[in-house]
Formats: structure tokens, sequence, C-alpha cells
């Protein structure tokens, strides 16, 4: 009895061995994984014709007369189990996997999961720089490696401090980069404010709102201004552009920098949602 349990367990840990040993890593041309009507990834279902050609679910519906849309020939199309069997089964890695995203998902779910995953990068904007990485590290880079100047703001808060030209960098509680860019053009301080996160196709590109405002005690002076602040991964170096300007000779001439004060606000802020606290019965 024990040598009969013995040689079965020796079968199963020979099959282990072959599953495991059955799954490799190809290299193959991905374009033959789409669907050659709307040239997006298979899926299940999968339908086939009878010579062999594949087309997704989403496109089947529409095929007419039963046609199939490269052989021409009229067809009725069956499920093909197999391919489908293939597509849940071939994993390929994020294309972030070198800004440290681990996960590997079907080739199939590898868009979807693109658009969410965490480490999609965003980069240094010194043009002699090429950094690249999710806003965590980007942050940590810009100002242990930059020593550029930063700022911690709350949330439809008002903070005042004082800026040179060049860049200083404001960030949240919530992890959210903000980029305050100061040029000093012949009509005057030019300023910008972008925020620097992932903008995925179906992303929010103005989704944070800046209220600048600067007052001069020498001349007088007051400036206001509210205005979207774009959102860019600075992929293309800093985007062009001024969002508030101060006249040449409206200020005053401070080496301790231009006073600016400064509110920013979530145009989309989470909302938490009430608990509900159910009785117990009998109550």
């Amino acid at each position: 009895m024990e040598g009969g349990i013995s040689s079965k367990r020796q079968v199963e840990a020979r099959r282990d061995g072959q599953s495991s040993r059955k799954r490799q890593n190809v290299t193959m041309g991905m374009e033959t994984l789409d669907c050659p009507i709307c040239y997006l990834p298979l899926r299940p279902p999968i339908y086939q014709c009878t010579v062999g050609h594949f087309v997704c679910s989403s496109c089947h519906p529409k095929l007419l007369a039963k046609k199939c849309h490269l052989c021409s020939v009229e067809t009725s199309f069956k499920r093909c189990i197999g391919m489908e069997r293939l597509m849940d089964s071939l994993t390929v890695p994020c294309s972030n996997a070198m800004y440290g995203c681990a996960k590997k998902m079907t080739y199939y779910q590898k868009e979807e999961h693109e658009k969410a995953c965490p480490y999609v990068p965003c980069f240094c904007p010194e043009s002699t720089c090429g950094f690249g990485g999710p806003t965590a590290a980007l942050l940590d880079h810009l100002i242990s490696q930059h020593k550029w100047p930063s700022t911690t703001i709350t949330y439809s808060n008002q903070v005042d401090f004082r800026v040179h030209p060049g860049l200083h960098v404001l960030c949240t509680e919530d992890g959210h980069i903000f980029l305050l860019n100061m040029a000093l053009e012949p009509f005057g301080h030019a300023i910008s404010v972008i925020c620097i996160q992932p903008v995925t196709s179906s992303g929010v590109k103005y989704k944070f709102e800046c209220e600048m405002d600067h007052h001069c005690s020498v001349t007088r002076y007051f400036q206001s201004s509210t205005y979207k602040i774009r959102s860019s991964s600075l992929s293309d170096g800093l985007p062009t552009g001024y969002n508030f300007i101060l006249p040449k000779g409206e200020i005053s001439d401070d080496r301790e920098g231009i006073l600016l004060t400064v509110t920013i606000r979530d145009s989309e802020p989470m909302v938490r949602k009430p608990i509900c606290l159910k009785p117990k019965h009998g109550v």
C-alpha cells in the first residue's frame, strides 16, 4: 500500500515538474494576437471561421452576410476555445517594469493596467538630466539632487512664500507635485504652475485650479488671477506659456524674492461615502 502511495506521489511530482518546465519565455510578433479588424488584443470570447481566421467578440456581430473578413467565405463562426486558453495563459510584463512595477498580466489586460499603473514615470524638467520615475521618487530627486526650494501646501488654503527666477516645488499631503516656474523676461516676471503627474488618454488634464496674488507694498501694485493648472508628465520637457505676468516697473527689486500668495484647489475632491450602520435585529 505504501509503495502504491509513493509511486503516485512520484507521478504527481513528475507532472508538476513537467508543467513548470512548459512555461517558457518566448519572442513573437504581438500583432498576431490582435483582432485583424479593430487591431485590439484578442480576448475571450474569440470566434473563428471554418478556414481558421479569428475575430473578436466586438467585431463578430458587425460582419455582414456571415462572410469572413479575410477569406470572404460564407461561414459560421464558432468559439475557439484553444485560442482563448492561449490568450489567458500568455502573460506579459508591464511597460513600467524598469520603474519598479513587478506586475504581470495577460496581454489583453496590459493596456487597461497601464492606464492606472502607479509606476507610470514622470520626468525631471532639467534639460541635462534624464531621470524618470514615479512621482514620489521624482519629488525626492528634485529636492535632494537639484536642491530646488520646496513648499508644502494644503488644498484650498492660502500659502505665502517668496520665489526667485527658476523652479520652485509645491507638494501636497496626498503626494501631488506642482512646479512653479518663474522666468525673467524683458516685459517682466512670467510665472507658470503645472502639476507633474502621468497623463493618460482618459486622464483629466485640468484637475486643479490655482489662485495667485501679488501685492507690492513699495509700488502699491496688486494683481490677482485664477486659472486652471495644466498636468504633464514632462516627457517633452517644461510646457511653454505662462499664467501670471508681473509687468516690469510695477514691482520693486527684492533680493529676498517676490512674495506670492498661492491657493491650489482640487476641482474633483475625493468625497467619502457616509458610513451606514444597520441596527441589530430586536433593538
